[in-house]
C-alpha cells in the first residue's frame, strides 16, 4: 500500500506501466518508492490511470513519491502520468531520478494544477516540491527542481502564475529524439501569439531539452501536449492518451 501496478497487455513494441493507488490519490503519511530497470533496447512507457490526487495534510505531516529508473543501452523509457492535483491543505514532495546508459533515451512530462477550482481552491495546498535528475554515465545531465509554498507568496500574483492555472515540464533526451526535439524548438518559436491563453519556453541541452508549458486550464495545456508530443506514436504506435480522454 498504497501503490498497485497495472501491465496489461497492449499492442506494440512498448510495455505499459499503469501506476494508481488505493482511493485515487495519497493521504498524509503516504510513502511510494519505485525502483524502474530497462534491459536494453526496450520500450517502456510509466503513466498513470487517472490524475493523482494528493489529499488534505494533518498536523504537517505530508507525502512522498520516489522513482529510482536505470535505462539500459538503446532503450528508451517514457514517463507520461496524468497531472498532479493537490487538495486544499495538501503537502507533497517528488523526487525521480533517471540514469541514462549510453544512446538511451528518455522523454518525462511532470504536470500539475492549481487543485479544485470548481470547489474554490485554487493555489491553496501547503506545500508541493519536486526535484528531477536525470544522469548518464556518471554525468548529470540536468537537475530541476520546483518548491511551490502559496501561504509565503500568493502564486496567483500576476508576476508569478496569475491567470494559469495549469504548468507542465517536458524533459527530452536521447540522440534517437533529435528530429522531435528540432519540432518542438520550432514550433515553440511560431506559437508566441497564440489564442489559447498558453505560454511556453524551450531550453536547449547538450543531448536533449527543457520544454516549459502554463495554460489557463488543463484542457488547453493538454492539447498542446498532445500536439508537440505526437510524435511518440513513432516509438509506441500510440499516444499514451489516446485511450484516456
Amino acid at each position: 500500500n498504497p501503490l498497485k501496478l497495472w501491465v496489461p497487455r497492449r499492442p506494440g513494441p512498448a510495455s505499459w506501466i499503469y501506476a494508481t493507488t488505493f482511493g485515487g490519490g495519497l493521504v498524509a503519511g503516504d510513502s511510494v518508492q519505485l525502483d524502474l530497470d530497462l534491459e536494453d533496447d526496450t520500450t517502456t512507457v510509466l503513466t498513470t490511470q487517472a490524475s493523482t490526487k494528493v489529499y488534505r495534510s494533518l498536523k504537517d505531516r505530508g507525502c512522498s513519491q520516489q522513482l529510482q529508473a536505470r535505462v539500459g543501452t538503446g532503450a528508451t523509457l517514457v514517463i507520461a502520468p496524468d497531472p498532479l492535483v493537490c487538495f486544499r491543505g495538501a503537502i507533497y514532495q517528488q523526487h525521480n531520478r533517471v540514469h541514462l546508459a549510453d544512446d538511451a533515451s528518455l522523454v518525462h512530462i511532470d504536470w500539475l494544477t492549481s487543485g479544485r477550482i470548481a470547489r474554490g481552491e485554487c493555489w491553496q495546498f501547503a506545500r508541493l516540491k519536486t526535484r528531477l535528475e536525470v544522469i548518464r554515465g556518471g554525468r548529470m545531465l540536468l537537475l530541476d527542481s520546483l518548491d511551490l509554498v502559496p501561504r509565503e507568496t500568493s502564486l496567483e500574483n500576476p508576476l508569478r502564475m496569475g491567470d494559469h492555472h495549469c504548468l507542465a515540464t517536458v524533459v527530452i533526451f536521447g540522440e534517437q529524439m533529435g528530429e522531435a526535439i528540432g519540432s518542438i524548438r520550432e514550433q515553440a518559436a511560431r506559437e508566441d501569439n497564440s489564442d489559447d491563453g498558453c505560454l511556453e519556453s524551450v531550453s536547449p541541452r547538450a543531448e536533449g531539452l527543457v520544454w516549459r508549458l502554463v495554460g489557463p486550464t488543463t484542457e488547453t495545456v493538454g492539447r498542446r501536449l498532445r500536439q508537440r508530443l505526437a510524435f511518440l506514436a513513432d516509438y509506441l504506435q500510440e499516444t499514451p492518451w489516446e485511450r484516456k480522454w
